[in-house]
C-alpha cells in the first residue's frame, strides 16, 4: 500500500521552551525508490542530521563511518543537512571498516557502479577513496571512468574497509530521477536502501537498476496533503535543541475523531507517526479537506 509522507507545522509548548530554546526544521519531502515495473517501491524520508554530508560520512581509515555500514553489504540513502535544509545528498557505501562493529569483517571485494540522470549543480561531496574510484564519466558502462561527463561512475576495489562516495546539491523542489546500476563482482552479496524514519531498510535486487526520485508536493502553512486514495499517511517532524540527548514527547494532533499519537524521541532525531484519516468531506466522518495536523512538543 502506498504511503504519503509530510513534514508538519510544529507548535512549541511553553513547557518545552524553558531555558533551552527549541526550533523546528523541516517541510514536505517525499522520495521514492523502486526497481523495474515498480518492484521494491518505497516512499520515505531522507536521513537527516545537523551536519554536512562530508562530516556525516566521517571518512577516515580509508572508510566511511555513518553507523549504517554492514559487512558484505552495499547501502544507499538520501541525506539532508538540517543546517541547510535545501541541501540534499546521496550516499553509496560498500562494506564496513575493520573493527567498526564487533564480529564484522569485510573481505576482499570489487564493485562497479553507474548513476545516470544526475541533475545539473550536483557535486561530489566525498570520495572513498579517490577520483580513480568515484568520479564523473561520459560512459554508460558501469566501472568506466572518463573523469568528465554528465554521469557518475564507480570502480571500487577494497579489503577490510569500505569504498563508495557521496554527492550533494540534488534539488529538493524539482523533478529529477537517478538511475543507479551496480555490478557486484566480488565480496558484496546484499544491496539495501536506508531510510530516515527508522523503518527497516529496503532490500534491492542486485541484478536490476534502482530508480530514485522526489515527489514534489506543495503544502501551505502546515496543512497536511490529503491523499487521493484513503490509506495510511506517515508524518515526520524534528526538533533541534542545544541540550544533547534531551528526550522529547511529540504529540501528533490529527484534527479528527481519532486520539492523539505520542512519540518519544531525543532532540535531533526524526519523530514519525502513521495515521489513517476519515475519507473525503462527503463521508460519514464529516471530515474537511484540507486537514490541519499539528505537533506539540
Amino acid at each position: 500500500m502506498s504511503r504519503t509522507l509530510g513534514y508538519l507545522l510544529l507548535t512549541i509548548g511553553a513547557a518545552a521552551a524553558g531555558t533551552c530554546p527549541l526550533s523546528f526544521v523541516g517541510d514536505v519531502r517525499q522520495f521514492v525508490v523502486e526497481q523495474e515495473n515498480g518492484k521494491n517501491r518505497r516512499t520515505v524520508p531522507a536521513v537527516e542530521r545537523a551536519m554536512t554530508a562530508e562530516k556525516f560520512y566521517h571518512y577516515y581509515s580509508y572508510s566511511s563511518h555513518t553507523g549504517f555500514e554492514e559487512q558484505q553489504t552495499s547501502i544507499m540513502f538520501l541525506y539532508r543537512d538540517l543546517n541547510h535544509p535545501d541541501e540534499l545528498s546521496f550516499f553509496w557505501i560498500h562494506g564496513i571498516d575493520e573493527g567498526a562493529k564487533r564480529g564484522q569483517s569485510q573481505g576482499s571485494a570489487r564493485v562497479n557502479g553507474l548513476i545516470t540522470g544526475v541533475p545539473s549543480g550536483t557535486k561530489i561531496a566525498q570520495r572513498d577513496d579517490d577520483s580513480g574510484e568515484w568520479d564523473w564519466t561520459s560512459s554508460t558502462t558501469p566501472g568506466v571512468l572518463t573523469h568528465k561527463g554528465p554521469h557518475l561512475g564507480g570502480k571500487w576495489t577494497f579489503d577490510q574497509n569500505t569504498d563508495g562516495g557521496a554527492v550533494s546539491g540534488l534539488p529538493v523542489d524539482k523533478n529529477w530521477e537517478l538511475k543507479i546500476e551496480a555490478e557486484f563482482i566480488k565480496g558484496i552479496n546484499k544491496w539495501f536502501f536506508y531510510f530516515g524514519d527508522g523503518s527497516a531498510p529496503q532490500q534491492l535486487d542486485p541484478k536490476e537498476p534502482v530508480y530514485l526520485h522526489p515527489v514534489v508536493t506543495t503544502v501551505d502553512l502546515g496543512v497536511a496533503p490529503y491523499p487521493d486514495v484513503a490509506g495510511p499517511q506517515t508524518f515526520c517532524t524534528l526538533v533541534t535543541s542545544d541540550v544533547k540527548d534531551k528526550e522529547l514527547a511529540y504529540t501528533f494532533k490529527w484534527g479528527d475523531e481519532m486520539p492523539d499519537t505520542v512519540v518519544n524521541k531525543k532532540a535531533g532525531e526524526l519523530a514519525c507517526a502513521e495515521h489513517v484519516f476519515c475519507g473525503p468531506v462527503s463521508d460519514s466522518c464529516g471530515g474537511t479537506v484540507p486537514r490541519q495536523v499539528r505537533v506539540v512538543v
